[in-house]
């Protein structure tokens, strides 16, 4: 039988709070902020346990989720703005270019 999944309002909470913080200080059209907040809040909400884990401090999850989302979604949205600035045709024609060179094709 499969494991219940486990679910848990304080850590779901805690990650929105802080993408909801975070929003005031993003830049982006309504739906692009939506979408990192909605990002930041499932970042914090996966990320909790293990990274309260790795710090070590299992008794204050809310407070490690919060921070989660709060800089996940700054750093999701810093992601989304190098994106937008990459040239990815240029990006490919080097990545080719360098296959190439390196096997000789």
């Amino acid at each position: 039988m499969a494991d219940p999944v486990d679910f848990s309002l304080a850590k779901l909470l805690a990650g929105v709070a802080g993408s909801v913080v975070s929003l005031r200080f993003v830049q982006g059209t309504i739906p692009e902020r939506m979408f990192m907040g909605i990002g930041g809040a499932a970042l914090s909400y996966y990320a909790t346990t293990p990274a309260s884990a790795w710090i070590g401090i299992h008794d204050a999850e809310g407070l490690v989720g919060f921070l989660i989302g709060l800089f996940g979604m700054a750093i999701m949205s810093k992601i989304y703005e190098v994106i937008l600035l990459a040239d990815a045709g240029k990006i490919a024609a080097d990545t080719w270019e360098t296959i190439k060179r390196k096997w000789g094709a």
